[in-house]
């Protein structure tokens, strides 16, 4: 070794000792920093849990409260007591509800029916609730619970939490009374008492307006069971802190004053000053054992060093293999200096390529390490959650978002991982512009050897897509249960139509025939055959109204059977051959199925080719042709078609030819009778029978509607149906 050499290996190793000495001294510092602020931290963290504990106490029985006053308000015997001014029997009903509900929950019940008469008033308490329940009472009316204060004769102060609801005649919609209850917490100790149950907490008390309403101990519930030990005590030792909390708006400043025992987390503190020295000491020792270790060793570790930086600064430039690491002759410190230069300078740029490319996605993008601290975090990310990049590199998610969005962060990146297949998850997350809703993936990051060394995550922003979809289901909900009402109201008032619609046409029908004798002037006759032909006609209005309400509202079921079509058909077409007579429109039938039969509900197949074939009569001039024909397809459907030579219908027309009260031509809807169900009903009925509906029409060029059965509706003739042919 040269004196040189040595000389640098003593100022290196001095050097070491001193900053060792220096780093062990910052890091002691820190250390007692950091858990300075950790346990201010922890006992902020208990005393806002202490005052989040008391408002949700306070709030759950003052919401059971509120919820009890509701179901009371509306009920059906106390509002129709009330109102036939029975004040008795409304006292014997507040009696019995105000003795179901648990003791600490209700003190004061009562009701003020208005108009000057007195309060019928059911409340029980130690303590002085007249007073409460007439300041209560000579409030105006609050929903929510409002705070009242009065002070009996011997100085004590009562304080009640109250709240009243108004009571209404559901038959008159009028404001029979209103309704009073609440909680006196004077004698309420339950509160107090759940408190203490849920803390550490060894004494409780409440305050209001600076003034003490009551209060409770661990050792007091402890005497209360006999128990002795553990529990018993003096309560005011002990550490003594002051919870605020708000429950209602208004009102005098409502705190709890309570004592709890001496905090571990603060023993623990005093341990660690009084541990100090010690690990001063040792930190002492061992760098100055470390410092005579490394001036050893400089020699040959500044070499190795050197020559292993230059070979991992030649593989960042481009080269591909870097040599083992080999011990030579020392260099100079600026050699090594320019050499760990080009190494960072080499890693910079790489990581500012990578840093460049992730910035412009357009989703959030970050990387975990196996420690759940972040390595990588986007711009994206930065400003989604308002945070910056050294406030993020190095940290976990415990350190930068609420608990809640921990949790669910940590459940989304698992559920994520687990999906191979590269499936998105969706996360709701927290951010500065309020609640988002995003789509992710999660993907390993690994080595050159294939080792996982982080977990990679990106999330695109949906929360507008969300909201769509949210809209487009409330409207879809909103248009379903509008055509539920109509069709229901539909039903109603077409079965209330037909009843008296029988008597007009039975009657006028007895009128026509004379039946209880004949009618010297015929025009009443002939008046009485316009009233009975009309009520035919509506009477098959109401009936198809009737039929597609139900239909519509899923109350109709098929009722299957083997059916002879052709014979159908024939049926349909003599039962309107009077009114194609009449109409001057001929009529053929054209049905084979060649030893087939239509499995089906013989009701509503006679229904659909009965509205087929009127509704081809209706929309064709004198002089027409209509043609119902049936034939079994090559892949055993069945095809039943209705075609005419009407007026036809434009492709607009068509398109809601089928939908209710649509009509087909305009320029022959004055000279049509019906109110455009019968197509509407056929589409319905149609559907029901899992069959398809085709309709072929142009203006002028008549129209051909065409019902196609599924193959399974085509099943083989009954031996009756075969025997018949074979006759024929």
């Amino acid at each position: 070794m040269t004196r040189h050499d040595f000389r640098y290996s003593t100022i290196i190793a001095a050097a070491s000792f001193g900053a060792m000495l220096a780093i062990s001294a910052i890091v002691v510092w820190l250390g007692f920093w950091f858990a300075s602020r950790t346990l201010d931290a922890e006992f902020e963290r208990r005393h806002l849990h202490y005052q989040r504990l008391a408002e949700l106490h306070f709030r759950t029985q003052l919401g059971q409260l509120g919820s009890f006053l509701r179901v009371l308000a509306h009920n059906g015997v106390l509002v129709s007591q009330l109102r036939e001014g029975n004040n008795s029997a409304v006292e014997g009903l507040l009696g019995n509800a105000f003795f179901e509900l648990d003791s600490g929950v209700l003190d004061i019940l009562f009701i003020d029916p208005g108009s000057g008469e007195s309060i019928i008033d059911v409340s029980s308490s130690p303590y002085d609730s007249a007073s409460i329940v007439r300041n209560a009472a000579a409030t105006s009316q609050s929903r929510s619970p409002r705070l009242i204060t009065s002070q009996m004769a011997d100085g004590t102060n009562v304080v009640a939490y109250v709240s009243g609801l108004q009571i209404i005649d559901p038959s008159s919609r009028a404001v029979t009374g209103r309704l009073f209850g609440g909680v006196i917490l004077n004698d309420n100790p339950r509160l107090l008492r759940d408190l203490l149950n849920d803390t550490d907490l060894k004494s409780v008390a409440l305050l209001i307006g600076g003034k003490m309403i009551s209060e409770i101990s661990s050792y007091d519930e402890a005497d209360k069971d006999g128990s002795t030990g553990a529990e018993s005590g003096n309560p005011t030792t002990g550490v003594k802190i002051t919870i605020p909390f708000t429950v209602t708006n208004d009102g005098p400043e409502t705190i709890i004053e309570a004592i709890r025992s001496v905090d571990p987390i603060a023993d623990l503190k005093e341990n660690y000053l009084q541990l100090l020295p010690i690990v001063i000491g040792l930190i002492i020792v061992l760098a100055a054992m470390l410092s005579g270790f490394i001036r050893l060793v400089t020699m040959r570790s500044l070499t190795k060093l050197s020559h292993y930086a230059d070979a991992v600064a030649a593989t960042i430039e481009g080269g591909r293999h870097i040599p083992h690491f080999q011990s030579g002759p020392i260099k100079e410190f600026n050699s090594l200096g320019d050499t760990i230069e080009r190494v960072f300078s080499a890693f910079r740029q790489s990581e500012y390529r990578a840093e460049s490319v992730i910035d412009r996605a357009p989703a959030a993008i970050f990387a975990k390490d196996l420690d759940d601290r972040y390595i990588i975090a986007n711009a994206q990310f930065l400003s989604i959650f308002d945070l910056r990049k050294e406030q993020v590199i190095g940290e976990a998610s415990e350190n930068l978002f609420p608990d809640e969005f921990v949790a669910e962060l940590k459940a989304f990146e698992t559920s994520a991982a687990k999906r191979e297949d590269g499936t998105a998850v969706e996360l709701t997350a927290p951010t500065t512009a309020g609640e988002r809703a995003f789509l992710g993936i999660v993907f390993p990051l690994r080595d050159d050897s294939g080792t996982i060394y982080a977990y990679c995550t990106i999330l695109a922003d949906i929360t507008e897509r969300k909201r769509a979809e949210i809209g487009l289901r409330h409207a879809k909900e909103e248009a379903e249960f509008a055509n539920s009402a109509k069709t229901n109201f539909l039903a109603g008032v077409s079965h209330e139509l037909r009843t008296p619609l029988n008597a007009i046409i039975g009657f006028s029908e007895m009128i026509v025939q004379e039946v209880l004798g004949k009618i010297d002037n015929r025009n009443y006759v002939e008046y009485a055959e316009y009233i009975q032909s009309s009520g035919h006609h509506l009477l098959s209005l109401i009936g198809d109204v009737l039929d597609l309400s139900v239909i519509e509202a899923s109350g109709e079921a098929v009722r299957e059977e083997a059916l002879d079509i052709e014979k159908l058909g024939d049926d349909c077409v003599r039962m309107i051959a009077e009114q194609a007579d009449a109409a001057g429109i001929e009529i053929f039938t054209d049905i084979n199925l060649k030893g087939h039969a239509l499995k089906a509900d013989a009701r509503r197949i006679r229904q659909i080719l009965l509205n087929l074939l009127t509704n081809a009569i209706k929309f064709t001039p004198r002089g027409g042709r209509i043609e119902l024909s049936g034939h079994l397809q090559t892949d055993r459907r069945v095809r039943l078609t209705v075609t005419d030579t009407g007026s036809g219908m434009d492709e607009m027309t068509r398109t809601h030819a089928f939908e209710p009260f649509m009509q087909g031509n305009s320029s022959m809807v004055r000279k049509a009778e019906g109110a455009g169900l019968g197509l509407a009903l056929v589409k319905k009925l149609t559907e029901l029978h899992e069959a398809e509906l085709d309709c072929v029409s142009a203006p002028n060029k008549g129209t051909t509607i065409s019902v196609l059965f599924p193959a399974l509706r085509s099943v083989a003739a009954p031996p009756l149906f075969r025997i018949k042919e074979a006759g024929e």
